[in-house]
């Protein structure tokens, strides 16, 4: 079979396969007109015109590249009237967003250009989303979040997903680039080329122009491969979350005062795998939000107080939460706002910058959404895991008594005897500001000193990021602010 019948075939048969798109549906393709997004229109709207659905194709400029991007959006169009399919395109100032409202310039694009997308959708009337996402991303996924970390059960892309009222599907998921790249030779299609791509800057990219080379030689369809291993273990997932959330059912009972009591006897008896599934379910259940706090420091400090039967005991959560435990059952309840922090403590939210004193800010976030930054002078750059500081973290400026464990020492230094080693002014040590995490512990002096388990060694890092940038003049301290401009 011809290599262009290939790339086709495969996604119509995951499309069938999944049931994705019913007849007389709308479909639309998110195209940047680079060369997966380019492929994907031409196969959809071949596959439509055999089997009974509509195309239509959104194009988003980020502003970003100036002209450059300006003409891949007229780029887009013009395929768009070649092929008859309705074109839908927009510019989105994300520059603008970006030193206005903080943030990741790789998330703002997402997000912004996710929300455009689903504009589109509704007011058009399109029942699926289209994208681009092949094998080849998958593997990088599923090895950049290994290699952190950061992975869950199923640690790549998945196959398609809710979006809004409808659905946004993948299907070049089982489809390697080499195969893409034939596709658009064989039919003699243009694309056109961002050069961020190549920038060894960002993590994907580094994974997929150094380590995904080395991968591809020992198999050259081990893209595939992994692709097919992560449907497979969401398969998996999706069937242990549904076991997980009946046994939750049958060992959780909601108290009047809104906290929550755990039968520990009872759970302990389940099996450990669907243990693990259980703590996602509970921290649902007592934050009320999608972004709870998480990590394994935190699921393996609940799950050790669940599987004791005897005895009684507290702990302290993050966000004002409280767990208590006696009489064979683990009481959660909410405490208050932020009631276990220090008085003056302020949140720092992660993938934000925040100004902590003149001169001074900090930003943490988890590395896979953002990008490696550049080195700059007056800026520090550190990685840390769950085991030095379990987040969400915080700032306030130093108490009386303050100390911090620092790599190589057995014994936790006072936080004012390191402002005298690190020769910081009398006059701005008290309003210097201090970093804690999720348990109060004090984890960073920005500046000057960082606690144990914080590296500068990307490659030996853990999976968060640490940034601490300071102007050339500035060792001075003040209270935290995040910046909305």
């Amino acid at each position: 079979m011809q290599m262009t019948e290939k790339l086709e075939r495969q996604a119509a048969e995951l499309i069938r396969e999944n049931g994705w798109i019913p007849e007389n549906s709308r479909v639309l393709v998110a195209c940047s007109g680079g060369p997966d997004s380019v492929a994907l229109l031409h196969v959809m709207k071949r596959i439509g015109e055999t089997t009974g659905f509509t195309v239509g194709a959104a194009h988003v400029d980020h502003m970003l590249r100036g002209e450059e991007s300006a003409e891949d959006a007229r780029f887009v169009r013009a395929m768009c009237a070649g092929l008859g399919v309705p074109f839908h395109g927009t510019a989105i100032p994300v520059g603008d967003i970006v030193r206005r409202e903080g943030g990741n310039v790789q998330d703002v694009c997402r997000v912004e250009r996710y929300r455009y997308f689903g504009e589109i959708m509704i007011r058009e009337g399109y029942h699926v989303l289209a994208t681009a996402h092949h094998a080849d991303d998958v593997m990088e996924t599923v090895l950049m979040r290994l290699s952190r970390g950061t992975a869950d059960a199923a640690p790549g892309i998945p196959a398609s997903r809710k979006f809004g009222k409808g659905l946004l599907v993948r299907p070049f998921l089982l489809s390697e680039r080499r195969e893409v790249m034939e596709y658009l030779e064989a039919h003699g299609l243009p694309s056109r080329l961002d050069p961020s791509n190549l920038k060894p800057d960002y993590t994907r990219n580094r994974f997929r122009h150094r380590i995904v080379p080395l991968i591809r030689e020992e198999n050259p369809g081990a893209a595939r491969r992994i692709a097919e291993w992560d449907l497979a273990r969401r398969e998996d997932e999706a069937y242990l979350a549904g076991r997980a959330l009946e046994i939750w059912e049958k060992i959780s009972e909601p108290l009047p005062d809104g906290g929550l009591a755990v039968e520990t006897e009872a759970f302990s008896r389940v099996p450990s795998a669907l243990q693990r599934r259980l703590i996602p379910i509970l921290l649902d259940y007592l934050y009320l939000s999608d972004r709870h706090p998480s990590g394994a420091r935190l699921e393996s400090l609940i799950l050790s107080q669940l599987t004791r039967t005897e005895g009684s005991g507290s702990v302290d959560l993050p966000d004002g939460c409280r767990l208590e435990r006696e009489y064979g059952r683990a009481i959660f309840r909410k405490t208050g706002p932020d009631e276990s922090g220090s008085a003056g403590e302020t949140r720092l939210p992660a993938g934000r910058w925040v100004t902590a004193g003149e001169g001074v800010r900090l930003f943490w976030s988890d590395r896979k959404m953002v990008p490696e930054p550049e080195s700059a002078p007056g800026r520090e750059v550190l990685y840390f895991g769950e085991e030095a500081a379990m987040p969400p973290l915080s700032v306030r400026t130093p108490q009386a008594g303050d100390r911090i464990l620092l790599p190589n020492m057995a014994e936790p230094k006072k936080v004012s005897r390191i402002f005298i080693d690190g020769k910081i002014p009398r006059s701005r040590r008290a309003s210097w500001p201090v970093v804690t995490a999720a348990d109060g512990r004090i984890v960073a002096v920005p500046g000057v000193r960082y606690g144990r388990g914080f590296t500068r060694d990307g490659r030996a890092g853990g999976p968060y990021i640490f940034i601490v940038e300071q102007a050339p003049e500035a060792k001075r301290g003040g209270h935290a602010q995040e910046e909305t401009t």
